[in-house]
């Protein structure tokens, strides 16, 4: 009865993470965008595919990421504003391929879900609306029975450090340079928006897992078996297509 009770806990738990902070699905979308000077505005980037590569494992990323808020320009620099009780970066869950043991097959407690976070406050979040570079740095909870609801690859001191950009990345070896794109722009009364971008980024480390299979260091092991993980820089990647749009304020 007791574990019968923990496990109804559990998934309550993991159903409440899951529904909270969801990517949105309607594009442009600013809703919650702080409301800022003149001159300012509103922004909105949502995935529209994307590949996660570490170290030769993919995990592809889907419709999964959405960074949404204000954008205050300064002689310094953009400053991203987040919506009110929000830090600006909404996920939803993607699966892991072969789940917790590497197969392909719907095995009873086999199927893990993988979601990122922001790893640190919305501060940290910069975005460039000129070159479309987007730097995070970031964490990924993985949710699974057996993981407990801790598991994380990354943490706010040690995360997963992105530089996004549009352009031509320059790696440490062995990765090669590989390239992004800006995408078409169309212009609206007070909109312009960016259809169909290819942020790429191949220089990043990936740590190992931590807080796995509640505390247990054999599932972190088994984590990090199975993602391959710490991967050193220059074994990595990540490409996302999404679509951009920024409102600027009258």
């Amino acid at each position: 009865m007791a574990l019968r009770t923990q496990l109804v806990a559990f998934l309550a738990t993991a159903a409440c993470l899951l529904l909270a902070g969801t990517a949105s699905a309607a594009f442009p979308n600013f809703s919650g965008c702080p409301t800022l000077e003149p001159g300012n505005g509103c922004i909105d980037i949502q995935s529209r595919s994307g590949n996660l590569n570490i170290k030769g494992f993919n995990v592809p990323l889907h419709e999964s990421l959405e960074i949404r808020g204000g954008i205050k320009l300064t002689p310094e620099g953009d400053v991203f504003v987040p919506p009110r009780g929000t830090n600006g970066f909404f996920a939803t869950p993607v699966p892991v391929p072969g789940g917790l043991l590497g197969i392909e097959f719907p095995i009873p407690g086999n199927s893990v879900l993988a979601i990122a976070e922001l790893a640190g406050p919305a501060s940290s979040l910069k975005v460039d609306v000129v070159s479309q570079t987007i730097r995070m740095p970031v964490k990924v909870r993985l949710v699974n029975v057996l993981l407990g609801m801790d598991c994380h690859i990354g943490t706010n001191s040690r995360p997963v450090t992105l530089t996004l950009i549009t352009g031509t990345t320059s790696p440490p070896p062995p990765n090669r340079p590989i390239s992004g794109r800006q995408g078409t722009i169309s212009f609206g009364t007070d909109t312009l928006t960016f259809t169909d971008n290819v942020n790429v980024e191949n220089s990043f480390a990936v740590p190992g897992a931590t807080e796995c299979g509640f505390g247990l260091g054999l599932i972190n092991a088994l984590v990090n078996a199975k993602l391959r993980i710490p991967s050193a820089a220059g074994n990595n990647s990540i490409e996302i297509h999404n679509d951009a749009a920024l409102r600027v304020n009258q």
